[in-house]
């Protein structure tokens, strides 16, 4: 609670120190005696302004015409896109596979190279062991296991999302036009917020589903 009072002053004192003639220990008079932004310097008149000690007449008249020639932004409110419900029909066998394939993975060990939980410059992927005495080469017990046949998902539903769409990696507007109705598109973490709203419109008039859509708060 008292971090989030001193970063509210912090910011108060921030947007202030932008006003002509103001610096820090003038900002800080100024929140003080209740003006919090720049807002409120524009509502006070000159003698409100300069009743406040250290602050003149003079000076009042600097700070009420820098504030006056402030220009606050409002906020424009967020554009809702629409995004349809976009789910794919799925054979029984599809689904069954998908389900073995979900019961495999939670099962699955973390593969990863000998000796990386020990050592920070070893990284935490896999590796095959080649060690003469290494102990996971010779699949002692209670070691990392092996990379081998058997932990695969199924053929069929490799690389499928659970829900069964194929993912695409999908950079610009221009990408997700190649697309079909089993196709689902997951756009790059490179992408920008501009970009990105150019492929959620695009992939609504197409209908085709967006895995990792932007977050958007109703106001």
């Amino acid at each position: 609670m008292w971090n989030e009072v001193n970063n509210m002053e912090d910011d108060a004192l921030k947007q202030l120190m932008e006003l002509e003639g103001v610096g820090k220990a003038k900002a800080k008079s100024l929140y003080d005696a209740g003006f919090k932004d720049i807002n409120s310097i524009k509502k006070a008149s000159i003698d409100e302004i300069a009743d406040i000690k250290g602050i003149g007449k003079k000076l009042a008249s600097r700070i009420k015409t820098s504030a006056d020639a402030i220009v606050i932004e409002e906020e424009k409110p967020v554009e809702k896109i629409e995004t349809p419900q976009v789910t794919l029909t799925l054979d029984a066998e599809t689904k069954r596979l998908l389900d073995v394939r979900k019961k495999q993975k939670s099962k699955k060990p973390h593969f990863r190279q000998t000796d990386s939980h020990k050592k920070k410059k070893l990284a935490d992927y896999w590796r095959r062991p080649d060690g003469i005495h290494n102990k996971m080469r010779y699949g002692v017990k209670g070691k990392t296991p092996l990379v081998e046949a058997g932990y695969g998902s199924p053929s069929l539903v490799r690389g499928l999302h659970p829900s069964g769409f194929e993912e695409v990696i999908v950079n610009n507007p221009k990408e997700i036009e190649s697309l079909n109705k089993g196709q689902a598109a997951r756009i790059a973490h490179t992408v920008g917020a501009r970009k990105r709203v150019l492929i959620e419109k695009r992939a609504s008039e197409l209908g085709l589903k967006i895995l990792n859509p932007t977050r958007r708060e109703e106001k």
